[in-house]
């Protein structure tokens, strides 16, 4: 079978199934589209991972606590930050998403389909949570 015949259709959902199974991970919910993975981590917090099929790609998104009401609410110095942090990273950025009509400091890697592997596939989660939770590690420190 194809890479991109792993992700197509219904079998993304069996593909997630199991890849998150040979990392010991649960899905909170799936579908044909979408999928949406929780962890918690060593930090005591939640970091929600989102991973929606597109034609050729997957996204992977894992918003962050860093919510604002309007793109004027959007502190400079924390977008600098990311930007400098995602210059050092292989593998996710840090970019701004509209969810819930909040404008929101999320870690996202896009990959094409044919390029993921189990193994790539947890690297990319791993990754995203763990880049997520730092961030908001540090940002909690800014705000004390």
């Amino acid at each position: 079978m194809s890479f991109e015949a792993l992700f197509s259709g219904v079998n993304f959902a069996t593909t997630i199934k199991k890849y998150c199974a040979a990392s010991g991970w649960k899905i909170a919910d799936l579908n044909n589209g979408r999928a949406v993975l929780r962890f918690s981590m060593s930090s005591g917090r939640d970091q929600t991972l989102y991973i929606i099929r597109y034609e050729s790609t997957l996204e992977f998104s894992v918003p962050s606590m860093a919510a604002f009401d309007s793109e004027d609410d959007i502190p400079h110095f924390l977008s600098t930050l990311l930007l400098k942090r995602s210059s050092e990273k292989k593998i996710g950025f840090w970019c701004i998403e509209i969810i819930g009509g909040k404008h929101v400091y999320s870690c996202m890697h896009n990959a094409e389909m044919q390029l993921i592997d189990s193994s790539y596939f947890a690297k990319v989660v791993r990754a995203l949570i763990n880049e997520c939770d730092d961030f908001e590690k540090t940002l909690i420190r800014i705000l004390r």
